[in-house]
């Protein structure tokens, strides 16, 4: 190639990269043109307190003093280590060119950080099948709801740093898959472990890749057709991730992940492809030729081994609901009640470019599963697309193979293309030959097939993809992507905003505060407030005894207080009790703290459950169309609260102290311990 078109042709490359990250960068900085530069009023309050701690004192803290009152806990062996010193640093990095406010700069973190996925997406796909696929991946994640939706400016959370880590990991593993000289083999294959490891230390969702490697491995044996390229390129990146587990990064070793169960799959498919590569150089014909199954049967053994003698973790009801969603969890659990943990929301948020990525991902899985690196591709985005099915915070990591799918059809339209192609060059020669040149409206007629094609398979569910929004009741919306974020909100409501002043300036330092658990981080945050629960989730038993509170009689929430020394309870009326209309989170409260028999949240129990254990708390009046309270609910301390907030009710052991009010009407209540 001459020098001037390998120039032309890096130029373009960089081009066609740089359109997609601003495009990225540009959907996710609108939610602060309507709401300014705030966090999001959940998970990233925590990671932000946790950072500048970090960033104050050079090291992470050993308990949080707000969190999870009495007991605390060690943020730096729960939490994702890697998350905190990557925000640190990329603060330090904005701080010399004057940006000083480190709660404004992890705000833009995500905007800047998140669409760096476009160039492993790009060079993964040019690798595999050339141009057209790679801008047609790059463009398509750039527009990607299901990845942007947890990647917005405020979303400081794991994904915006795991995924483009773990899609380097991905483009270094098929780089090693593809290489024909032996240290490019080792190099690439050492690149894709190092930036596993650093997802592993950023986000429990590198478990992907992790056991996807080890996976294709197994598949690669079983077909029969595993070499040591392969077995390098997809054994040492889940390698590298065990070794660091033994102490290098403290979360890993902490979480034992070497004896986990996610790990039983990683030991057993190294073990059958180093017994599958090192066979043959044995003496004997009978060994090598049985290579496959003995190899199998040692890592089937080995898998036994570990579940026989329990040398792994078990599985938490979390990981379980992501692995099995169909598993039952024990009654009352409050991992069902979590909306994080709820059903995927695949179709929803993946929505128009589920169209291209189907048929990419059936021709490749009909025409292409020969090929090795294409083949895992094929899995990694089967995988995906089950886990974001399974649960409704994993649709972002889907949405990379998704895209990448997609580049596939996109290069498959171009095969088909060829002949096209081929013909309407063929005659543009001939009347080259007769001194005339072929019209561009000839041109376009010869090529109307494939043209339409790519308009109507690529172009279109790319450029328009968005999130369809359910309003329950069978209505739903369907909204562009730009649009959901330019909508969607950062920061506090008004009645929240005031409530957290009042917090802040009229109670004491060490005043411990009562809520449901969404609402910890939030004063944690916002308040300074000492808290029993928060989004951690890590103490269910904790969390049974607020929900137990709240859904009882005024007593019960008093000796809890009494109990924990906590002086304040608060409550957010209309996200709690619905606005008393049988709906609000007081269903989670009360499945939690065991007054239903059948579980709102199975989709097999949701059925008795509103038939039986609804009527409990409410009743349906034909009359007015509306669920009203009954007597049993209206005398729980949630509701005793919330009526005494709007006026009318007398509590007897706690003081309405203070109302947030959100456009005239009551939002959030602050009541004190009376004596």
């Amino acid at each position: 190639m001459p020098e001037d078109d390998g120039m032309r042709v890096k130029l373009i490359d960089a081009l066609v990269i740089l359109i997609s990250y601003i495009i990225g960068a540009v959907i996710r900085i609108l939610p602060t043109f309507r709401y300014g530069a705030h966090l999001t009023a959940d998970d990233p309050l925590l990671h932000y307190r946790i950072t500048a701690f970090l960033v104050k004192t050079g090291h992470l803290p050993s308990f949080d003093p707000l969190a999870w009152h009495p007991w605390s806990y060690n943020p730096s062996q729960i939490l994702p280590v890697l998350h905190y010193y990557t925000g640190a640093a990329i603060y330090k990095i904005a701080s010399l060119f004057g940006f000083k406010d480190l709660y404004t700069v992890v705000v833009y973190i995500p905007v800047f950080f998140a669409p760096l996925v476009a160039i492993p997406l790009y060079l993964t796909a040019k690798e595999l099948w050339g141009r057209s696929a790679a801008i047609t991946s790059a463009i398509a994640i750039s527009l990607s709801w299901a990845y942007i939706n947890r990647s917005l400016a405020g979303w400081y959370r794991h994904e915006q740093f795991a995924i483009p880590l773990l899609m380097t990991s991905f483009y270094f593993t098929i780089k090693g898959m593809r290489s024909d000289e032996n240290w490019k083999v080792l190099a690439y294959s050492g690149l894709s472990g190092l930036f596993l490891v650093y997802s592993a230390g950023v986000w429990a969702g590198f478990g992907a890749l992790y056991d996807g490697y080890a996976l294709m491995l197994v598949i690669l044996i079983l077909l029969n057709r595993l070499n040591w390229k392969e077995a390098l390129a997809l054994g040492l990146p889940p390698l590298y991730v065990l070794l660091s587990s033994f102490g290098a990064l403290s979360n890993l070793a902490y979480r034992k992940l070497y004896i986990s169960v996610e790990s039983t799959l990683v030991w057993a498919s190294l073990l059958a492809a180093l017994i599958y590569i090192v066979l043959p150089r044995l003496n004997g014909k009978v060994i090598s030729s049985r290579r496959r199954e003995i190899s199998i049967a040692i890592g089937l053994a080995l898998l036994l081994a570990f579940f026989a003698l329990g040398i792994y973790q078990p599985l938490t009801g979390r990981f379980m609901r992501v692995l099995i969603p169909s598993a039952k969890l024990p009654k009352g659990n409050v991992v069902e009640t979590v909306a994080e943990h709820g059903g995927g929301a695949t179709v929803q948020t993946l929505t128009t470019l589920l169209i291209p990525a189907s048929l990419g991902l059936f021709f490749l899985l009909v025409e292409r599963w020969r090929n090795d690196d294409e083949l895992l591709l094929s899995l990694m985005t089967l995988i995906s697309l089950y886990f974001a099915t399974s649960i409704v915070r994993l649709p972002p990591l889907a949405a990379p193979f998704v895209a990448l799918v997609s580049g596939f059809f996109a290069y498959r339209i171009v095969i088909f293309s060829e002949p096209f192609l081929k013909k309407m060059r063929s005659l543009e020669r001939a009347r080259k030959r007769r001194g005339a040149t072929l019209p561009l409206s000839k041109k376009i007629s010869m090529l109307k097939v494939p043209i339409l094609l790519m308009i109507i398979f690529i172009v279109l569910p790319v450029a328009f993809q968005g999130h369809i929004r359910s309003y329950g009741m069978g209505q739903s919306q369907y909204v562009l992507t730009y649009q959901e974020a330019l909508s969607y909100p950062l920061g506090f409501t008004k009645g929240w905003q005031d409530a957290l002043s009042w917090l802040k300036n009229n109670t004491k330092s060490d005043d411990v505060v009562i809520s449901w658990w969404d609402y910890g981080y939030w004063m944690q945050t916002g308040a300074g407030k000492i808290t029993m629960a928060d989004g951690l989730t890590i103490n269910s038993t904790q969390i049974r005894l607020i929900a137990r509170a709240f859904i009882g009689p005024e007593e019960r929430m008093l000796n809890l207080a009494s109990e924990f020394n906590a002086t304040y309870v608060v409550v957010d009326i209309p996200s709690e009790v619905g606005q008393f209309s049988g709906g609000g989170k007081w269903v989670a409260m009360a499945w939690i703290a065991g007054e239903f028999q059948h579980s709102p949240y199975r989709p097999d129990e949701a059925r008795k459950w509103f038939a039986q254990d609804l009527r409990k708390f409410f009743v349906y009046d034909k009359t007015t169309g509306r669920s009203v309270p009954t007597e049993y609910t209206l005398n729980t301390t949630l509701y005793k609260m919330a009526l005494s907030a709007i006026g009318g009710v007398k509590l007897h052991y706690f003081d309405l102290v203070h109302v947030g009010k959100n456009n005239g009407y009551a939002e959030v209540a602050v009541f004190k311990v009376k004596g």
